[in-house]
C-alpha cells in the first residue's frame, strides 16, 4: 500500500512539474499527504536548475522549505499569500547580464620637448682690475670734553586713586519647585489599543480598498458585532473600519467588523502590519 501510495504521489509530482503549477489545498498539507509531492518537486528542480515560487501562508513557510529541500536542494522563493493553499510555481533563473570587457586604456606618447638654445659666449675680454694703493692711517684728533651735570630727576607723577569696585548682584534664589526636574512620563505597554470599526460608506476609498484586497474586489454585505468574534478569526484593520475573515469548512466568510475592541488584549495576537488573529472566544 506505501509503496502504490508513494508511486502516485512520485507521477503526481513529475506531472505537477511539467505543467510548471501545483496546488495543494490545506487538507493535503497539514495531513501530511503532500510531503512526497514537495520533496520530488525539489529533487527535480535541483537537478533541472530551476527554482520554485511557492505561494501560501507565513505561518507555513518553514514547513514548506523543510520538506522541498528534503528532496533537494533547491532554490525555493517563499511568498505570503491570503489563502490557506499551497501553490508551486516552476520557473527559470533570470540569468546574469554578461559584464562587457574592460576597454585598454590608450597610450599617449610625450612629445619631447624642444631643447633651449645654447648661451652664446662672451667674446670680449674683461677688463683689468685697478691697482691697490696702500696709505697709512692717520692719527685721530683728540677732543676734549667739558664735563657736563646730570639733570635733575624729574618727580614722578601722582597715580589716580583706584576705581571703586561694585559689588556683582546676587543671583536670584531658584525656588525649590523649579530646582527639581519632573519625572519623564512612562508608557503602560499594557496600555488598551482601542478600536472603533464601523461599516464604511458606499463612496469610501477605504472601502473599495479592503474589498478588493481581501474579498477579489467583491462587495461585502454581512456585518459582525465584535462580541461574536471566535477562536480562529483573522481581524484585518484600516482607518475606522476592519474586515473579519472567518473560515467555516471548505468556506472564507468576510463580514464588517462593528463596535469598539481592545486590540492589546490577551486573547487578540499580533500576525502582521494591520492583522490580528483572535486567540480565545473570550474577549474584553
Amino acid at each position: 500500500m506505501n509503496k502504490r501510495f508513494l508511486l502516485l504521489m512520485a507521477l503526481l509530482a513529475s506531472s505537477a512539474f511539467a505543467q510548471q503549477n501545483t496546488d495543494i489545498s490545506a487538507e493535503q498539507f497539514t495531513s501530511g499527504d503532500a510531503n512526497g509531492t514537495l520533496s520530488a518537486l525539489g529533487r527535480q528542480a535541483a537537478a533541472s536548475g530551476k527554482r520554485l515560487v511557492v505561494t501560501a501562508p507565513q505561518h507555513w513557510h518553514a514547513q514548506i522549505a523543510a520538506k522541498i529541500r528534503a528532496g533537494g536542494n533547491a532554490d525555493v522563493v517563499l511568498k505570503d499569500g491570503f489563502y490557506e493553499t499551497v501553490l508551486v510555481r516552476i520557473e527559470d533563473k533570470a540569468a546574469e547580464p554578461a559584464r562587457p570587457e574592460p576597454k585598454p586604456e590608450a597610450t599617449v606618447k610625450a612629445e619631447p620637448k624642444p631643447a633651449p638654445p645654447p648661451a652664446r659666449a662672451n667674446t670680449q675680454p674683461a677688463p683689468p682690475p685697478p691697482p691697490r694703493v696702500t696709505e697709512a692711517p692717520a692719527p685721530a684728533p683728540v677732543v676734549e670734553r667739558a664735563p657736563q651735570t646730570p639733570p635733575p630727576a624729574a618727580a614722578p607723577a601722582a597715580s589716580p586713586p583706584p576705581a571703586p569696585v561694585e559689588a556683582a548682584p546676587e543671583a536670584a534664589p531658584i525656588p525649590a519647585a523649579a530646582a527639581t526636574e519632573a519625572p519623564a512620563a512612562t508608557v503602560d505597554p499594557s496600555a488598551p489599543v482601542m478600536l472603533q470599526a464601523a461599516e464604511p460608506g458606499d463612496t469610501d476609498p477605504v472601502r473599495s480598498t479592503l474589498e478588493k484586497r481581501y474579498n477579489e474586489g467583491k462587495r461585502i454585505t454581512e456585518l459582525l458585532e465584535t462580541s461574536a468574534l471566535r477562536r480562529g478569526d483573522l481581524i484585518y484593520t484600516a482607518k475606522g473600519a476592519a474586515v473579519v475573515v472567518r473560515r467555516e469548512g471548505s468556506r472564507l466568510l468576510r463580514f464588517w467588523l462593528v463596535g469598539a475592541l481592545n486590540l492589546n488584549q490577551i486573547g487578540i495576537g499580533s500576525d502582521g502590519v494591520n492583522k490580528y488573529k483572535v486567540l480565545s472566544g473570550k474577549l474584553e
